[in-house]
């Protein structure tokens, strides 16, 4: 008896250095991150974002390697984005492969069409590399209009009904899992205007209420960061004040910017890593912020270098919205102008190779232009890097 009261002992006292081992091992483990039956646990690096917006000598030293390695061509691709989908009238065939192949764009959003296709096209388009780097691959997934993006996806409760941190974190796990099925990287969202434009934003919004968008938003980027993605704020300087639709007319915030307290705010907090300008103008603002003979704000380098760039010190990417819409089409040579502006992303620009011949120009000229082309390239040239594991 004796001797296994001993044992016992002996087992309790191993049990107890057992437990005390793992609670000292629970508190330095990375964090890990949930999502249903998926689990994500950050590596000691951190997550993709929090890779991008790190300071490395590493990484910094690789992106001027990739950089010095490309022709001014293939830097300028780079900067521009086009679209898939059959359903839109931007055939895959026709023009996407074309760009990516003749190096005229690297990235590609997947924007609406058969999920299946989208995957194929995927894998297709990775063997066009640039210096051993992909495209970049983004979707627009919003709660409200994920099921209209991709072909047989169920249909998600609108974002104006998200109303807690556990309904956005739901929308965002499948919204996640869907993107890693394709390949998807960046997704352009969350929106971050008010509700009151009717028009267009209405309930692809969280809410009128700017510290219910402010939390929202911010749960919705983080969960999507926090899964390797990067995710979207839009768009600035707000759509939600302004009368109309940018996919069909100019539209422009007459006097104070009310919108842009919540996106700084949201910048600020939970680090996005791209903000999208809206094709917005802007006039009689009382701190002087009017954009520059009546421009989209999508071209004014008064709201996106002088504004965002520089006041509210954004350190990410800065993308356009859709350059077909109707907004930026009633400006003349809006893609050149958005990427003279300070765009580091030009999406779906009217012409690619155009677009592109243009910025690899005054790359080669080595111009003051040309080397805000060079930050903007570089940008791009981080997030490939971190995500694509170089």
């Amino acid at each position: 008896m004796k001797r296994i009261y001993l044992l016992g002992l002996g087992m309790m006292s191993f049990a107890a250095c057992q437990a005390q081992t793992g609670s000292q091992n629970a508190a330095t483990q990375k964090p890990k991150y949930e999502y249903g039956a998926k689990e994500v646990t950050a590596s000691n690096a951190g997550t993709v974002a929090q890779k991008f917006f790190a300071t490395s000598a590493a990484t910094d030293k690789k992106v001027e390697e990739l950089y010095r390695q490309m022709s001014s061509a293939q830097k300028a691709a780079q900067m521009i984005m086009v679209a898939s989908s059959e359903a839109l009238g931007f055939p895959y065939t026709g023009t996407v492969k074309t760009a990516v192949s003749k190096e005229q764009a690297a990235n590609v959003l997947f924007l609406k069409g058969n999920k299946t296709d989208f995957i194929r096209q995927n894998k297709e388009l990775k063997q066009f590399q640039i210096a051993g780097l992909g495209p970049l691959f983004a979707c627009d997934c919003e709660p409200t209009l994920f099921h209209n993006k991709f072909t047989g996806e169920p249909k998600m409760q609108a974002t104006a009904n998200l109303k807690t941190q556990e309904a956005v974190n739901s929308a965002v796990d499948t919204i996640n899992r869907v993107m890693d099925e394709m390949g998807i990287l960046v997704n352009f969202a969350p929106i971050v205007d008010i509700a009151a434009n009717k028009a267009v934003i209405n309930k692809r919004a969280f809410s009128d209420q700017p510290l219910v968008i402010e939390e929202l938003a911010g749960t919705f980027i983080k969960r999507t960061q926090a899964d390797n993605k990067a995710a979207t704020v839009k768009h600035f300087p707000g759509h939600g004040a302004v009368v109309g639709d940018t996919h069909k007319q100019s539209v422009a915030i007459n006097g104070k910017m009310t919108e842009l307290k919540t996106f700084e705010q949201i910048i600020k907090k939970d680090q996005p890593v791209f903000v999208m300008i809206g094709h917005i103008s802007v006039k009689n603002n009382p701190e002087g912020f009017d954009t520059e003979n009546g421009r989209p704000s999508t071209t004014s380098k008064k709201i996106i270098t002088d504004l965002l760039r520089n006041k509210l010190k954004f350190q990410g990417i800065i993308t356009t919205d859709a350059m077909n819409m109707q907004a930026s089409k009633n400006f003349p040579d809006a893609d050149w102008e958005a990427a003279k502006a300070g765009a580091d992303l030009v999406l779906m620009p009217l012409d690619a190779a155009r677009l592109n011949k243009q910025i690899a120009a005054e790359i080669e000229k080595e111009t003051v232009l040309g080397k805000q082309f060079e930050a903007s390239v570089k940008r791009i040239l981080k997030l490939k890097i971190v995500s694509q594991g170089l």
